[in-house]
């Protein structure tokens, strides 16, 4: 059936491995971007047009969200960084999108990443849903393995 539908696959169904860390859940992931510096050039003698070259490449910092709870691993990873700097703190990092059945439909991975800020959660006496804590990694690089 060569034009068979196909639904997308729901934003909620994911899950987030990071080397050495067990966390439960997270509540979302945002940031997973990639970029290529766009560099402008003029030839001379050719003034109709700018020629544009690919420069550096940039990767956006991921955010990760959680409920705010006991578990203190990401904080730690936070801290080791701020103590001993990102060179001894690298992992890597894998975002897995599910299907609605849980089944792994795509693998971002992330490499040599570390924490460079952690936000603890905003307190609010007349507010009543959860406390959310985040965090914010750098990473050299992203790669996208799809399973069919």
């Amino acid at each position: 059936m060569p034009n068979a539908r196909v639904d997308p696959f729901p934003r909620y169904r994911f899950v987030v491995e990071i080397e050495g860390i067990t966390r439960a859940g997270f509540m979302s992931v945002s940031g997973l971007e990639e970029e290529t510096e766009v560099r402008e050039y003029r030839e001379g003698g050719d003034n109709s047009t700018v020629r544009k070259l690919a420069g550096l490449n940039s990767f956006s910092p991921i955010v990760l969200e959680m409920g705010s709870t006991f578990d203190t691993e990401l904080w730690d990873w936070r801290q080791a960084v701020k103590r001993n700097g990102a060179q001894g703190s690298r992992k890597p990092i894998s975002v897995i999108q599910q299907d609605e059945a849980g089944k792994e439909v795509k693998r971002w991975q992330v490499f040599d990443a570390w924490p460079s800020k952690f936000t603890a959660p905003e307190f609010d006496a007349s507010a009543s849903d959860n406390a959310v804590e985040s965090v914010e990694i750098q990473h050299e690089g992203l790669d996208l393995i799809v399973k069919r």
